[in-house]
């Protein structure tokens, strides 16, 4: 009879301490942490099946926006993904490669490098910027060592465990319908399988500046402007592990309204591209090929830095026929099952693109941030 009811309590304390544990880990991986379109983004890259992504593409806002890896795949036949998240640091960068290299096998990697042309270094020690990426990469070396050589010894475990950080977070839920949505998508994603819109992101409207802008100098300006020494230094590093690993690999500096407050950013992009080039790998700078691409300064940015779908299109389908002609990728070999994903993946950006080009022409309608279109219903009627 002892024997019995030890066995019984036993059962029952293991049976706490699971329920307990498996608490934590819906909380650490849902309801206690922040769930944006990052967050979004990257987990719909590590859902992506190993050796099935050809082009995987690196770096800031710049990429996600645009780029839509559901229409190259569907113009141009092959699979890629945008390993990126906003405002991503210089040291962020190579750990997103590192991350790149552990869990595909790309025939192509492209950099953008907005990270390394800051004239600071103040966004390496940004919390929000660094934790847009480092929340969201699994428990791995990568993500240990990013940790051990960035984050300070006493905020180290916060960053283990990011539940300590955003305990408070319930009480969004209850103040905003965002932080739900967020929540109901990435569950929804989970269970999917893959992220509908394969981590694009954009906006629903046409950019009016109010400045004077330059691009039409910046194919003649030649100047260049030194980098910051600490970017430098991990460009540099990105650089040696790009060549250490025989990755093959450009750079691609994506277009931007360029102001007089920004045009120091194209000078030092003129210095980025020297070193880049040393090294022997490509720098592709579109900020200079504007025209070529057909990109129209008055129409196809939603602000000074971003693209929106219009010119979304016209980019993808230019640097999708760059890969093809200029880097060889052909169409990915992929399963049934890999294929129906990426079919659906581009149906619903078909979606996207006709929906938000009734929202942009019809201006009485509301501004959208779209990040996902599997809570958007309205999508649904395109």
């Amino acid at each position: 009879m002892k024997k019995k009811s030890y066995f019984t309590r036993t059962v029952k304390i293991s049976s706490l301490i699971l329920a307990v544990l498996l608490s934590l880990l819906f909380l650490q991986n849902y309801g206690l942490r922040r769930l944006d379109h990052n967050s979004l983004r990257l987990n719909g890259y590590y859902h992506e099946q190993p050796q099935s992504v050809d082009v995987v593409l690196l770096g800031a806002s710049e990429i996600y926006t645009a780029f839509s890896s559901c229409r190259a795949y569907e113009r141009f036949g092959f699979t890629s993904y945008p390993y990126a998240t906003e405002s991503i640091t210089a040291a962020g960068t190579l750990t997103a490669l590192k991350e790149i290299v552990r869990t595909q096998k790309p025939k192509l990697i492209l950099i953008e490098p907005n990270a390394f042309l800051y004239g600071h270094a103040k966004n390496e020690t940004h919390e929000g910027h660094v934790r847009k990426l480092i929340d969201n990469v699994p428990l791995n070396q990568n993500k240990i060592d990013f940790i051990s050589q960035v984050i300070s010894p006493e905020e180290q475990l916060e960053y283990y465990l990011p539940l300590i950080k955003y305990h408070g977070t319930w009480t969004e839920y209850f103040d905003s319908p965002e932080p739900a949505r967020n929540l109901v998508t990435t569950i929804r994603q989970d269970l999917r399988g893959f992220c509908y819109l394969k981590g694009f992101r954009t906006t629903t409207d046409i950019f009016e500046p109010r400045q004077y802008f330059f691009n039409r100098r910046v194919a003649a300006e030649d100047h260049e402007l030194a980098l910051h020494p600490e970017l430098e230094k991990k460009l540099t590093e990105l650089l040696d592990y790009c060549k250490a690993q025989q990755l093959r690999v450009a750079f691609i500096r994506m277009p931007h309204l360029i102001t007089s407050k920004t045009s120091d950013r194209v000078r030092r992009s003129n210095s980025a591209a020297k070193l880049v080039r040393s090294y022997g790998y490509d720098y592709l700078n579109l900020e200079r090929q504007w025209r070529r691409i057909g990109i129209d300064l008055q129409k196809d940015f939603y602000n000074y830095d971003h693209l929106n779908i219009y010119g979304t299109v016209k980019m993808t389908d230019y640097i999708g026929k760059l890969i093809c002609d200029k880097y060889g990728v052909g169409r990915s070999e992929l399963t049934a099952e890999q294929k129906k994903n990426w079919d659906e993946s581009a149906r619903q950006f078909e979606k996207l693109t006709r929906y938000c080009d009734d929202l942009i022409q019809n201006k009485h309608k509301v501004v959208r941030v779209i990040e996902d279109v599997d809570t958007l219903q309205a999508i649904q009627e395109y």
